[in-house]
C-alpha cells in the first residue's frame, strides 16, 4: 500500500497514448522500457502484471513507472522527493502535470516548497471539506 502519484493530462478526454509514453522512454537515457512488473508476495507467491512501464534507472535506484492505456497515465507508488522531481519534468515533456490521488497538483511552485500546501492549487481551497470537521 502506498500513496500514488500520476502524470496525466489536464483534460479527462484528452490523455497520455501508449505511442507518447514509448517515445518519451526512448528518448531518454536513464529509462528502459519494460513488459512486466513483478512482485515477490512471500511464501513462493509472485504477482506479475503485464505494463507497457518504464523503469528509470537513476543514480539513486531503479524506479518503475507504470502506464495504464484505459486511463492513459502514468503511475508511480510512493514517490520521494527526487521521484517528484523526475515525474514533473516527464510531465512537462507530455504537457500533462503530476496530480495526487486526493487532486493535489506537484509542479515547479511545489519544488521551490515541498513542504508547502499543494492542494493551493485548487480553485476551491476556501471551501470546507468533508473532513475539515474543525472549520
Amino acid at each position: 500500500m502506498g500513496y500514488e502519484l500520476n502524470i496525466q493530462k489536464e483534460e479527462e478526454n484528452n490523455k497520455i497514448s501508449k505511442q507518447e509514453w514509448i517515445d518519451y522512454m526512448e528518448s531518454d537515457p536513464e529509462f528502459e522500457r519494460i513488459e512486466e512488473i513483478s512482485a515477490d508476495l512471500g511464501d513462493n507467491e509472485v504477482l506479475t502484471i503485464a505494463t507497457p512501464g518504464g523503469l528509470w534507472k537513476s543514480d539513486k535506484g531503479e524506479i518503475p513507472f507504470t502506464f495504464s492505456e484505459k486511463y492513459g497515465e502514468i503511475t508511480v507508488k510512493s514517490p520521494e522527493h527526487w521521484i517528484i522531481e523526475k515525474m514533473i519534468s516527464i510531465a512537462q515533456n507530455l504537457n500533462a502535470e503530476v496530480i495526487g490521488e486526493e487532486g493535489e497538483k506537484y509542479d515547479e511552485e511545489y519544488l521551490n516548497d515541498p513542504f508547502g500546501n499543494p492542494f493551493e492549487n485548487e480553485s476551491s481551497s476556501n471551501e470546507k471539506k468533508w473532513w475539515q470537521f474543525w472549520k
